[in-house]
């Protein structure tokens, strides 16, 4: 908790880099395409690298890229679906392979890339400072009410084993925290949270369990958070394991980018969006 709030007086800048794992429900499609047809590809894993600026508010502004690449099937049946009228569908087609930019910076979410109608910067909307960041990685270790209850509620609170950062360098002294909470009650502990959903929550998803964890270094920044879940059948996705990684000698400048455009917020980009109400 000191560490986090020191970090946040002195407006730390921090290296940022995300995977996040999803495991999709069976698609029938599949079984009728030719063996070995849909063998390799991804399923559309979102990766995300860049920089963010922590200050009072947790984090105050970021700059984000972020990239999907879908395998032969998955996007062939994302492509009917589109052509049918499902307009999730027809955002992921247009993330698949490119490189998209997202900043948020002064209260307002800027975007770049296909799904956001350009290559150019448009603006997309008013949002939190965090808005570029977060969107798959439902723990905000920088809000010290999430961080507050999570580390108060934890099942292991012990030196842990070396990490990587954003780097990828190992930190080989660290400290863990692992622990279990369910959607409804991150709901109700984290603000973030409840921004992300847009102040409500689904009263199917309040039993998600969540398996979190948060590695630090010793002198207690944050290196590694990692949130996992595996709802029961019928819930949008079959398991969703995200990975946050970060990196604290970094310089950053993040500014509001010069733009007379608005844009559009793809409605498929973010896992959150599965769960959005």
């Amino acid at each position: 908790m000191a560490a986090v709030q020191r970090l946040k007086a002195q407006g730390s800048p921090v290296k940022v880099f995300q995977h996040t794992s999803v495991d999709w429900p069976h698609d029938p499609r599949g079984e009728d395409m030719p063996r070995g047809y849909c063998r390799g590809g991804g399923t559309g894993d979102p990766w995300m690298t860049g920089t963010a600026r922590l200050g009072r508010g947790g984090v105050v502004a970021a700059d984000m890229k972020r990239s999907m690449r879908f395998g032969k099937c998955t996007l062939q049946f994302l492509r009917e679906d589109a052509a049918a009228g499902d307009r999730r569908a027809g955002d992921l087609v247009k993330l698949d392979s490119a490189i998209h930019r997202v900043r948020s910076v002064g209260g307002v979410l800027y975007g770049a890339g296909p799904a956001y109608g350009g290559k150019s910067w448009m603006k997309i909307g008013k949002r939190s400072g965090g808005a570029a960041l977060y969107g798959d990685q439902i723990i905000d270790v920088f809000d010290l009410g999430t961080l507050k209850a999570l580390v108060a509620s934890a099942t292991h609170n012990k030196p842990g084993s070396a990490v990587h950062d954003a780097d990828d360098r190992a930190i080989k002294k660290t400290w863990s925290y692992r622990g279990t909470t369910t959607f409804g009650k991150l709901f109700e502990m984290s603000k973030p949270f409840r921004t992300m959903l847009g102040g409500r929550l689904d009263p199917r998803f309040r039993g998600i369990t969540v398996l979190w964890g948060i590695a630090t270094d010793l002198t207690g920044k944050p290196i590694v958070v990692q949130a996992d879940w595996r709802p029961r059948e019928g819930h949008p996705a079959d398991a969703v394991s995200i990975a946050t990684r970060f990196s604290w000698d970094v310089k950053a400048s993040i500014t509001a980018p010069r733009t007379n455009r608005t844009g559009r917020d793809p409605y498929g980009d973010d896992v959150i969006d599965l769960y959005r109400s």
